[in-house]
């Protein structure tokens, strides 16, 4: 976007350099505010180059103030939610790569809207860059990015691998690569080619079942085409050529993968292997009949005492419909 109107009018690197500086670190709101640049430039720049290409709809608050949630409209009419996070020692977006998204898991909210529409890789960033511009208010920085909202990275690859690129540039927001994670629920030849890119960010598969049959019946468009088994071939070649550990999220739903038996199964599944267990309690939804689990610190204990790593995620922004599995719309109304 910016390299092309650079090239357009053969402009001198020190503009870039320029340009970059107050878009991507100094976090102007506007072009009026780029003002290391010449009026009748910057009114090029304006007329040719939209600021931001999602519109900023709504925002809502959590009741505890740590987390916020943004509703934005794509330019073909489309509406997607992002969140801060916002922890004593982090803020934490957490990006959504797709209006909607094609997987289809029976317990996602995402999931039951079908595909709207893939964002570009600026419509990623500007998820990013909105954030971060009201973190400066407060003297605070985003720490952390996730892709972990609506939509699969791994079916709009290379947009969420150019604004990888873009995040961890030193000339862009230069966040570190190990402060970037990618949530996918594990399609294996496009996640051979994510990983074939060397990115360097960590990697989480939304796991959710620990049997190819579980598996099958809550996530069946990704798994009933992508064993088990022919994933965790590929996970295993990715941790034994970069020594990294693949973080599993586990989404406990009672009474139907929250069992001992299926703690005994995962933690047989996961044995030997380079691999952090993240369970998450289920974020209940009116139009979803799924209940949180009475199991966790249970399910929590079997997987430690057979030698797996375990945490529980601490779910946040549950009040405003921001947390994980929660982010939904097909409109401007939630």
């Amino acid at each position: 976007m910016f390299e092309q109107f650079i090239e357009k009018y053969n402009l001198p690197l020190y503009r870039r350099t320029q340009l970059y500086t107050q878009y991507y670190k100094n976090l102007i709101s506007s072009w009026d505010e780029l003002t290391t640049w010449p009026v009748d430039l910057r009114k090029k720049l304006k007329d040719e180059i939209p600021f931001s290409q999602l519109s900023f709809i709504a925002e809502a608050q959590s009741d505890d103030g740590k987390t916020k949630k943004a509703l934005f409209k794509t330019e073909l009419g489309n509406y997607i939610e992002s969140v801060l996070i916002q922890e004593k020692e982090r803020n934490t977006v957490c990006v959504s790569c797709m209006s909607g998204c094609p997987v289809g898991c029976i317990f996602c909210a995402s999931g039951q809207m079908g595909l709207k529409e893939s964002l570009n890789q600026y419509q990623i960033l500007d998820q990013v860059l909105h954030f971060a511009r009201e973190l400066k208010t407060k003297n605070k920085k985003v720490t952390n990015i996730v892709y972990m909202g609506m939509g699969e990275p791994m079916l709009n690859l290379e947009n969420v691998s150019q604004s990888i690129i873009s995040i961890t540039d030193k000339e862009k927001l230069a966040l570190s690569r190990r402060r970037v994670t990618v949530s996918t629920s594990g399609y294996i030849q496009n996640l051979r080619s994510f990983l074939n890119k060397k990115l360097g960010v960590k990697l989480a598969i939304s796991l959710h079942a620990p049997t190819q049959e579980l598996r099958n019946m809550l996530m069946p468009t990704v798994s009933k085409s992508n064993s088990l088994q022919d994933l965790f071939k590929l996970l295993d070649e990715y941790t034994k050529r970069t020594n990294k550990r693949v973080t599993y999220e586990y989404v406990l739903l009672r009474d139907i993968n929250d069992f001992t038996e299926n703690a005994k199964e995962l933690a047989k599944l996961l044995k030997n292997r380079l691999a952090l267990v993240n369970l998450i309690n289920y974020n209940e939804n009116d139009c979803l009949p799924f209940k949180k689990s009475r199991n966790t610190l249970l399910f929590q204990r079997i997987l430690i005492e057979n030698g797996i790593i375990c945490t529980i995620r601490k779910s946040l922004g549950e009040d405003i419909k921001g947390a994980c599995g929660q982010l939904a719309t097909t409109n401007g109304e939630r």
